[in-house]
């Protein structure tokens, strides 16, 4: 069970890395922020479904998923603002 959280939490970090180098996925991240905690779990069940339909990576898509969780959402966003990738 430690190594799939581990390997959770290392998705997590790339996944915080990719939004860092790319300003459309930041100004994403900073709408979703913006709506209640159900409308963005709304938002990114939709939004991994198109990703889905693009026939993105499936792992990518999983790790995506995970930011329906409001504290999963929260952290990445604090881990956002930390690495100064977001200013909200």
């Amino acid at each position: 069970m430690k190594a799939r959280e581990d390997a959770a939490l290392d998705d997590l970090a790339r996944f915080v890395q990719v939004i860092g180098r790319d300003k459309s996925l930041q100004e994403r991240f900073c709408r979703l922020a913006a709506l209640s905690p159900v409308q963005r779990s709304n938002e990114v069940h939709v939004m991994a479904e198109q990703m889905n339909a693009e026939n993105k990576d499936q792992e990518l898509v999983s790790v995506f998923r995970l930011f329906a969780d409001t504290r999963v959402f929260e952290a990445v966003m604090v881990a956002l603002r930390d690495c100064c990738y977001i200013r909200t």
